[in-house]
């Protein structure tokens, strides 16, 4: 460094006078003194006094030297730093505009950095509320959820170009800003420099406050960075903490503990690990009579086999407190219903043969009376034809529904009208129904004083252009 360099050479002059000036004290007393002549008057009488003299001579010489080079060290070393010859070179105002210029610097890039980061915020925020209305717009369905889908895109894009054009505009201006200050931080630079360069002695005494102020700033920051470390220490104890907090509640959430009176009646005890082999065939009887598809009792067999297959997945996971107790219940009650599943089905099948067997005896019987009826009819029929009456009345107990017999030969549609005769008098008016081959009649008017019996004459009401 410049100081140190000024130092070195101040020692050295300092060093050659006060040598030069010890010389000269030192010939300047006493006669002349003729080195060689006293040589050799002296060459067979030596003395050591001369040399201890001179031995000591250089001795004092080294300390002087050496005081002299401590005494401009210190001297040096508490030399303040005067602020004048900045003033006088206008230093001081240079640097004051540098400093400001890199504020003013610092802070147009940090707005930048702030704009940008506003605007990702923004566009975040948009696009969060994009997918929330997408999400409300599918919770709700209907048929106008792809219009309402449509219409959060439509504002969700205009939101965006609205936020990307601000931006533009706010960050067209913050780097104008940040040229212009480049442009000035451009233009002091050089005469920073040069001044700088001018006043280096000065500062790089100044160097030696900056270290010790620097140290000094150590030891604070050494400091703080215990006490943080101190921080950082409790933080992590406490995240530790909290890790188990959540590990305990993700452990009890998703391996829970049945704890109510049911569930632990259920739970207690040991349940078998594999399929019981005591299944009920299933009767013959449900198959051939298409009760149950070709094959079913397999396919309940499959059913189940499949069911204690994943359980079996989900047993081999290690879960902890209730669930594995749960999986082997759940296993042993799927195989109890298969089984009483079988069973019922086999009562079924005993009750459905007997069901058919009564419903054969009984169509038998149908057969029977169906004959039976047919003839009837036909006994009936024969006879209204023979007395050429429009028809008979049956049986009249139901007035909405009452049993006729209408002559073939007499055209009857339905909602068409009759009258009901006994002997010369009509004593009711009737509308007939008629349904395929079944014809009824229902009562709309009776005279005061009768009543519909058996075999009462029935006059069917002629429609135009038809015959009775």
């Amino acid at each position: 460094m410049g100081d140190d360099n000024e130092i070195r050479a101040l020692i050295r002059r300092e060093s050659e006078t006060s040598l030069k000036r010890a010389l000269l004290e030192t010939t300047a007393v006493g006669a002349k003194y003729d080195f060689e002549f006293e040589f050799a008057q002296t060459r067979k009488n030596r003395s050591l006094m001369v040399v201890g003299a001179t031995v000591l001579t250089i001795l004092a010489l080294g300390a002087a030297a050496f005081g002299v080079v401590k005494i401009v060290e210190r001297q040096t070393a508490t030399a303040p730093v005067e602020l004048k010859a900045f003033e006088d070179l206008n230093l001081k105002d240079l640097l004051d505009t540098a400093k400001r210029n890199e504020t003013d610097m610092n802070l147009a890039k940090q707005n930048l950095l702030k704009l940008d980061y506003d605007l990702r915020s923004s566009l975040d925020s948009v696009d969060r509320d994009y997918a929330a209305a997408v999400e409300s717009s599918r919770l709700q369905g209907g048929a106008g959820e792809s219009s309402r889908i449509s219409a959060a895109g439509i504002v969700r894009n205009t939101k965006r170009q609205q936020l990307q054009a601000a931006y533009n505009v706010a960050s067209a201006k913050i780097k104008a800003q940040i040229a212009e200050i480049q442009s000035r931080i451009d233009k002091y630079d050089q005469r920073l420099m040069d001044q700088a360069n001018q006043q280096q002695a000065i500062l790089d005494n100044a160097r030696r406050v900056f270290e010790m102020e620097k140290k000094r700033q150590a030891d604070l920051y050494e400091t703080r960075i215990a006490d943080q470390e101190s921080r950082r220490k409790a933080d992590m104890a406490q995240l530790t903490r909290q890790r188990d907090e959540l590990a305990a509640a993700l452990t009890a959430r998703y391996n829970p503990t049945f704890s109510d009176e049911r569930s632990a009646g259920l739970l207690a005890g040991t349940f078998p690990k594999s399929q019981p082999s005591a299944a009920q065939t299933l009767p013959p009887y449900l198959e051939q009579n298409g009760f149950i598809d070709a094959g079913g009792g397999g396919k309940l067999d499959r059913s189940l086999s499949d069911f204690l297959y994943i359980s079996g997945k989900l047993r081999a996971v290690p879960y902890i407190n209730s669930v594995p107790p749960a999986l082997a219940r759940m296993e042993t009650e799927a195989f109890n219903s298969i089984v009483a599943y079988r069973a019922s089905l086999a009562k079924a099948a005993g009750g459905l043969k007997a069901r058919d067997d009564q419903i054969s005896q009984l169509q038998e019987r149908a057969k029977v009376i169906q004959a039976n009826l047919d003839r009837f009819n036909w006994a009936v029929s024969e006879y209204v034809q023979e007395n050429r009456e429009g028809g008979y009345v049956l049986d009249p107990r139901d007035p909405e529904n009452i049993s006729v017999a209408i002559n073939p030969a007499v055209p009857v549609v339905d909602q068409s009208t009759g009258y009901v005769v006994r002997g010369d008098k009509a004593i009711a008016t009737v509308v007939f129904r008629v349904s395929g081959d079944a014809t009824t009649a229902k009562v709309v008017e009776v005279v005061a004083g009768e009543a519909l019996k058996p075999f009462d004459t029935i006059l069917v009401h002629a429609a135009a252009g038809s015959e009775q």
